[in-house]
């Protein structure tokens, strides 16, 4: 009996090629993804906070903020690409839309992102004078009013932001904390002070109606009131602080700075020789708040020989892979962080519910 084999269908030449050109052509097209991973983390304590006209004392040991290395928005992402770095080990692909808001262009988004930087140096400056004792005037802004506001036409960039619906703004959380009720459509009356041109500060008032949040990222389709407004921090303090910082955006080196302002304003010597990182956004009455790329920002302090990490108690559920070496504080307030670092080596911090 004659074996039967199977039929082989030769491909002709023409479609071999096609079908090469068509995975090359995939392979460099443009996709919607981003990129992240673990970036170099910045010591603080080498010279990025300046403390002027004030006596400051000498740090002993290393303390880092760190980031997360995130693909521009503008910038193109192949299909090659995105392979390549879902196979490497602690980068994250993620849709642009996730991430970014769509309705953004990419200049804004980045000028965004220099400003949380310029108000979490502001709020932590806030932070770290408040936990030492010392007063001060804390103000609050409006930086940028966004094409689809209705605040176009009675607010203005940089008129300061003092009252909402009659009650006094002394936290930049309240100004976003005053609609969370409200519906799209409902109105604010909002006071700000404002300056003519002698210079002087007027106050003046005006019925804003809320608009849909349009700066969302697309994993949601949930619509949120918002004024449409971006604002700005800034304060009167007792002493100057320099920050020597670029190429960085975001609010959440907040706690970090908070940490390092302290450390070198007090004898009190919190680092011990120690390599400390970490991260969180602040407000300035001190509360630590969440951030992103939590995990990407561990493995950054993990690299750089980092022994301890504090990190915001709102991201527990986001930490489910500490690098071996690293120890991991949970804190909500710069308090709680500060108590931390004053601990022995030995000492029992609380950990997060999920680990």
């Amino acid at each position: 009996m004659k074996s039967i084999s199977p039929l082989r269908y030769r491909w002709p030449f023409s479609a071999k090629l096609f079908f090469y050109l068509l995975t090359v052509a995939t392979l460099l097209a443009p996709i919607p993804f981003v990129f992240f991973k673990p970036g170099v983390p910045d010591n603080v304590a080498a010279g990025i906070i300046e403390l002027n006209n004030v006596k400051s004392y000498p740090v002993n040991g290393k303390l880092y903020i760190t980031s997360i290395l995130v693909t521009n928005p503008d910038s193109p992402v192949f299909g090659a690409e995105t392979i390549v770095n879902w196979a490497l080990g602690p980068h994250v692909v993620l849709p642009r839309d996730s991430v970014y808001p769509p309705v953004q262009p990419a200049r804004q988004i980045s000028r965004d992102s220099r400003s949380e930087m310029r108000s979490s140096q502001v709020t932590s400056t806030a932070a770290a004078l408040r936990y030492l004792g010392y007063e001060f005037q804390e103000l609050y802004f409006v930086s940028a009013i966004r094409a689809y506001s209705n605040a176009k036409g009675a607010l203005e960039p940089g008129d300061f932001i003092m009252e909402i619906d009659g009650k006094k703004i002394t936290e930049i959380e309240e100004i976003r904390t005053s609609y969370q009720n409200k519906k799209v459509g409902d109105s604010l009356l909002i006071s700000v002070d404002r300056r003519n041109e002698l210079g002087e500060l007027e106050r003046k008032s005006f019925e804003v109606q809320l608009v849909e949040n349009q700066e969302l990222n697309a994993t949601t389709d949930e619509s949120k009131p918002a004024i449409g407004i971006l604002v700005g921090t800034t304060a009167r303090f007792p002493i100057e602080v320099d920050f020597n910082i670029s190429g960085v955006g975001g609010p959440s080196a907040g706690l970090i700075f908070a940490i390092g302002i302290i450390e070198k304003l007090t004898q009190e010597d919190l680092l011990r020789g120690r390599k400390v990182a970490g991260t969180g956004a602040i407000t300035a009455s001190g509360r630590v708040g969440g951030i992103g790329g939590i995990e990407e920002k561990m493995i950054g302090a993990s690299r750089i020989g980092a022994t301890l990490f504090l990190a915001p108690a709102e991201n527990c559920p986001d930490m489910k892979h500490i690098p071996k070496g690293l120890k991991v504080i949970p804190v909500s307030t710069l308090a709680e962080a500060v108590e931390a670092l004053r601990a022995p080596e030995n000492f029992k911090h609380p950990t997060c519910p999920n680990w």
